[in-house]
């Protein structure tokens, strides 16, 4: 019965010192030394975290800023075409009336073109009938003298 009393005595001992390998002497300065070195790890997370909010703000900032440019960019060319688009049916109506003011003096001349060639027909006509009627009063004549 001695042999249980002395593994008694020596798991103890055992597990003690497995215990003590495992935590050591000091677990005080060894909770110290984690909660400087996670303290210190914090902190550059925390510096790292400020960094990009600032550098997240500037993208922020320049996107704002680039955006506002193009839609003013947008603004701008919608301006110029809106002035285009008027300048264009300006001249457009400008060159309606135009062509508008020439058809009529076009169509004119056409009807004054057919008067003066039905004219020219009745005076070729006209002429026609005298130099016939001439030449049946020379005939008659003739035969009469």
């Amino acid at each position: 019965m001695s042999l249980p009393t002395d593994e008694k005595t020596a798991k103890p001992s055992l597990w003690s010192q497995a215990l003590k390998a495992v935590k050591g002497d000091s677990t005080t300065e060894l909770v110290e030394q984690f909660t400087q070195e996670m303290t210190l790890v914090a902190e550059g997370l925390c510096e790292d975290q400020a960094r990009l909010r600032k550098a997240m703000d500037g993208l922020i900032r320049e996107a704002d800023d680039q955006r506002a440019k193009h839609e003013q960019d947008y603004q701008d060319a919608l301006r110029q075409m809106e002035e285009g688009q008027k300048a264009i049916n300006q001249r457009l109506d400008e060159l309606s009336r135009r062509i508008a003011a020439l058809e009529k003096p076009a169509a004119k001349p056409k009807k004054a073109g057919l008067a003066l060639s039905n004219d020219l027909i009745g005076r070729v006509t006209l002429l026609a009938g005298i130099v016939c009627g001439s030449w049946v009063i020379v005939t008659l004549l003739k035969l009469f003298v």
